[in-house]
């Protein structure tokens, strides 16, 4: 097959991943059908609808596009903070460290779940500004699932 073929392919195949809607055009139905014929499943914007009525048309013309303008660079320029350190360097946290899990230990179906609904209730704390029980309910999530990154990230 030929190379540029190939990447009109390429390129005409990232465009339906990015916008699934190109697919109503009628001209592209046998298209479709192929992918549907392999056992795709096509998201329902891949379908036409009443409100999706116009076709992809691109227009092209001879006029040569004027490049973008560039902006002047301009000069650096020294910003001071207006933030004033009373010593040389910041204070440690002193905070107490958090409970980790171990995260040598196999996690159990029963864990995860357990941990998705305390990060859920985690979540609602969040949302309803509670941030000291959010972290509760985060530790009781690490606890729980001592392997999920995402816990950690989000505590």
């Amino acid at each position: 097959m030929d190379a540029a073929k190939l990447e009109q392919l390429k390129l005409f195949i990232s465009r339906c991943k990015s916008d699934p809607s190109i697919l109503t055009d009628p001209s592209l139905s046998f298209f479709r059908d192929y992918l549907e014929s392999l056992g795709a499943k096509l998201p329902a914007s891949a379908y036409k609808t009443e409100s999706q009525s116009k076709p992809y048309v691109v227009e092209e013309s001879d006029e040569e596009v004027e490049p973008p303008h560039e902006e002047e660079e301009e000069e650096d320029e020294i910003v001071e903070s207006d933030i004033e350190f009373e010593g040389d360097t910041v204070e440690p946290d002193n905070d107490p460290p958090q409970k980790m899990g171990d995260s040598s230990v196999e996690v159990s179906e029963e864990n995860r779940d357990a941990s998705q609904e305390a990060k859920a209730k985690a979540m609602e704390a969040i949302s309803d500004g509670k941030l000291e029980e959010a972290i509760e309910h985060l530790t009781e999530a690490i606890l729980l699932n001592p392997t999920s990154a995402i816990m950690y990230a989000t505590r």
